[in-house]
C-alpha cells in the first residue's frame, strides 16, 4: 500500500454491499479500515463467509465493532479520510425497536465517534434508502431528489430519520456529508432481494405470471452503487446532498419474470390481468400468518407483509443529479448482469434448497 494512500472507513464492511464496497476501494488504493458487528466475523452461511472472505482479503484492517455501542467506533474512525457507513438493518418484518437502535442511534453514535476524536473526514457517505419516497403514483413520476419524503414502513421510517438526523447533525458540526438513495441493488454475494427471484426461477417447473404486473422495477448494480458513493465522496458539488443511485432500465415486473423464465429454461406462461390492489389486504394477511410462524420456527419469510403492498407499483426513478455531478453507469442495462449473476449463483449451488 502506498504511504500517501487515503484511509477510508466501511462500516457494515462484511454484508452484501460493505463487501463490495471494500472490493471497490481496495481496487482504487485506498487503505480499507473495514469494520463490522462480532456476529458477522461468524458467518453461518456460504454466501456469508464469501463476504467475510473477501474483506479478510481486501482491506487492512478489519475491527469487530457494535455501532449501537458509544464510543465502540473512536479509534476506527480516528484521522479517517473518508467514512462510508454502509451499516443498517435491511428487514421489512425486523421490529422497530431493533432498526431504531442500529440505523439510528448507531449513525448518531459514528457521528459522536468523528466529533470525540476530533476527526472531520473529506466526506461522510451514508446509505439511505429509495424507498423513503414511498408508493408513488402517477402524478408525482420521475421520482427525484426534491420528491417529499413518505416512508411506508418501519424501515423505511428508520432509514429517513437516519437521513435527517446527518442533515441536521453533520451540517451543524462542520461534517460534509453525502447522502445516496440507492434502489434495486442487485450483484453477487446477495442473499436478501433479487436472488430470492432466482431461486424461484430456478426451482419452478413452469414460470406464470400476470400481464396486468405492469409496474416498473428500479434496478442499480452494486458495483454501481460502490463506484458512483465513491465519486460523489470526492466531488466538491456532493457535499451536503442527497443523490438517488438508480440505472436507466424501466423492466417491468412482467418482463423481469419471462428473462428469468429464458435464463432458467423453465416454460413460461402469460396469465391473464389479474386486479392486484383487490388482492393485496388477503395477500398481506397471508403474509403476516407467514412472519408469525417464520419468527417462532427461525427461519426467513419467503414474503413479508410490507412489501405486498409494492406488487404492480410502478416505481420510476431520476437519476439526473448524479449523471450531472459526472457518473457514468457501468452497468446502465441490468439484463447482461443479471445472466452473468444468476450463473454465478448456478455455478456455486446457491440456489438449491438452503443453498444460501
Amino acid at each position: 500500500m502506498p504511504q500517501d494512500a487515503k484511509t477510508a472507513v466501511v462500516t457494515g464492511a462484511c454484508g452484501f454491499i460493505g463487501s463490495h464496497m471494500v472490493e471497490v476501494l481496495a481496487k482504487e488504493n485506498y487503505e480499507v479500515i473495514a469494520t463490522d458487528h462480532p456476529n458477522a466475523l461468524e458467518p453461518k452461511g456460504k454466501v456469508q463467509k464469501m463476504c467475510l472472505d473477501v474483506v479478510r482479503s481486501k482491506a487492512s484492517r478489519l475491527v469487530p465493532a457494535d455501532i449501537t455501542v458509544k464510543g465502540a467506533l473512536d479509534e476506527v474512525v480516528k484521522g479517517a479520510d473518508y467514512v462510508f457507513h454502509v451499516a443498517s438493518i435491511f428487514s421489512y418484518s425486523a421490529p422497530w425497536q431493533a432498526l431504531y437502535k442500529v440505523n439510528v442511534q448507531g449513525t448518531n453514535n459514528i457521528i459522536d465517534s468523528l466529533i470525540n476524536t476530533g476527526t472531520k473526514p473529506k466526506r461522510l457517505v451514508v446509505w439511505g434508502a429509495g424507498g423513503v419516497y414511498g408508493i408513488p403514483s402517477k402524478e408525482n413520476l420521475p421520482l427525484t431528489e426534491e420528491t417529499p419524503p413518505n416512508p411506508s414502513n418501519n424501515y423505511l421510517k428508520s432509514k429517513w430519520f437516519q437521513e435527517f438526523l446527518v442533515m441536521e447533525r453533520c451540517t451543524r458540526e462542520g461534517i460534509k456529508w453525502t447522502i445516496i438513495r440507492p434502489t434495486t441493488v442487485y450483484g453477487i454475494r446477495q442473499v436478501y432481494g433479487v436472488p430470492k427471484f432466482y431461486q424461484m426461477a430456478y426451482n419452478a417447473k413452469v414460470i406464470m405470471t400476470p400481464v396486468s404486473l405492469k409496474g416498473r422495477i428500479p434496478f442499480v448494480h452494486v458495483e454501481d452503487v460502490c463506484y458512483a458513493a465513491l465519486h460523489l465522496a470526492k466531488f466538491s458539488s456532493g457535499a451536503n446532498s442527497v443523490f438517488n443511485v438508480n440505472d436507466d432500465s424501466q423492466m417491468t415486473t412482467f418482463e423481469l419474470m419471462r428473462f428469468l423464465a429464458i435464463l432458467f429454461g423453465k416454460p413460461f406462461i402469460p396469465l391473464p390481468p389479474v386486479p392486484i390492489d383487490s388482492l393485496k389486504p388477503a395477500l398481506s394477511f397471508v403474509a403476516g400468518l407467514m412472519e408469525l410462524s417464520a419468527r417462532k420456527l427461525g427461519f426467513a419469510t419467503p414474503i413479508e407483509k410490507d412489501t405486498v403492498q409494492y406488487l404492480g407499483v410502478d416505481f420510476v426513478y431520476s437519476n439526473e443529479k448524479l449523471k450531472k455531478a459526472g457518473y457514468q453507469f457501468r452497468y446502465p442495462d441490468p439484463k447482461p448482469a443479471l445472466a452473468e449473476i444468476a450463473s454465478w449463483y448456478v455455478n456455486n449451488g446457491l440456489l438449491e434448497k438452503g443453498g444460501m
